[in-house]
């Protein structure tokens, strides 16, 4: 599911054990996009309770789960095993109330991911200097997807934190970017390279409309409120298809931007401490996952194998 997505529980009968579960210490330092996934997650399979009958969570049986689960078995294998711990910890939240006879444990004793399905689609140097020379800046709506793509391209910006970027976190004085991830709730610092300060200067004098909002990106037809992740993805997909790039295996949002970022910086043989501070991650092995997406380089990387035979 996209961070846009909204999940309306339909039976209120499990509202407060929902409350219970999310509102547990533990959860207090997670991230809102971590509390987001599992709160739709929770949600949405007590909603499948109730679509089949159970009117009490201590009548699930593991029947029920697997019901679940096989009704999700389209999603990605890294989706489903996402909503596997998730609903792993959950019942393990159940059973520790004496909701129910069985833990999580029992439930998923092993959940496998394959993380092959997790690479994500990334363009090289060349194919994402064909998109930006497709954008005319001359244009009022040109000069804003500008800066849009050159922020998730050259910085890596997530499209949820371009969304949300704030017309006070561009420290012009220090040269920065500062502002708190959305996914992560991470503070993060970018440099405000001067071809993005250039473009930020154009858009705030020729494009954005004169409004009262702090937000950088703003909505004519939503009374300038933020742009949507949906907007973000047709921008940056409008000039992937205008380039001429072959997206037909490829994702080609803000997303496949920020990845080929990564893919690219590995290619220059750039330190994986130093992607993961363009990234915007706190954990290098969250990194690491970057180097999956470019098998090329690995190659390159990789020892020969000594011939014991030669002396």
């Amino acid at each position: 599911m996209s961070k846009s997505t909204k999940i309306i529980l339909c039976y209120p009968l499990y509202q407060n054990i929902i409350k219970q579960y999310l509102n547990l210490d533990e959860f207090k330092e997670k991230a809102t996009e971590t509390m987001r996934s599992k709160r739709v997650t929770v949600t949405a399979f007590c909603n499948y309770l109730g679509d089949n009958g159970i009117k009490s969570i201590d009548l699930c049986l593991q029947k029920h789960v697997a019901g679940f689960m096989k009704n999700i078995s389209s999603l990605s294998t890294s989706t489903k095993s996402g909503k596997s711990f998730i609903l792993r910890h959950f019942f393990n939240f159940l059973h520790s109330q004496n909701l129910i006879l069985y833990s999580g444990r029992e439930l998923f004793p092993v959940i496998v991911t394959n993380k092959r399905d997790r690479i994500l689609s990334f363009y090289s140097e060349e194919e994402v200097k064909r998109l930006v020379s497709c954008i005319d800046n001359n244009t009022i709506k040109g000069k804003r997807d500008l800066i849009v793509v050159l922020l998730a391209a050259e910085l890596g910006i997530r499209s949820g934190d371009i969304c949300r970027l704030k017309l006070s976190d561009i420290h012009w004085e220090r040269g920065t970017i500062e502002f708190i991830q959305f996914k992560t709730g991470v503070f993060n610092q970018l440099p405000l390279l001067e071809n993005i300060k250039f473009a930020f200067i154009d858009y705030l004098r020729g494009s954005r409309p004169p409004c009262n909002s702090n937000l950088l990106f703003i909505g004519i037809k939503n009374n300038y409120g933020m742009i949507s992740a949906g907007q973000m993805h047709s921008i940056v997909s409008k000039y992937f298809k205008s380039s001429g790039a072959d997206i037909s295996k490829r994702k080609h949002g803000p997303h496949a931007l920020r990845h080929s970022l990564a893919s690219n910086l590995l290619q220059k043989n750039t330190p994986m401490y130093v992607i993961k501070d363009v990234l915007g991650h706190t954990n290098l092995n969250t990194t690491k996952i970057y180097l999956n997406i470019d098998f090329d380089t690995l190659k390159h990387f990789a020892l020969e194998v000594p011939d014991e035979n030669k002396n």
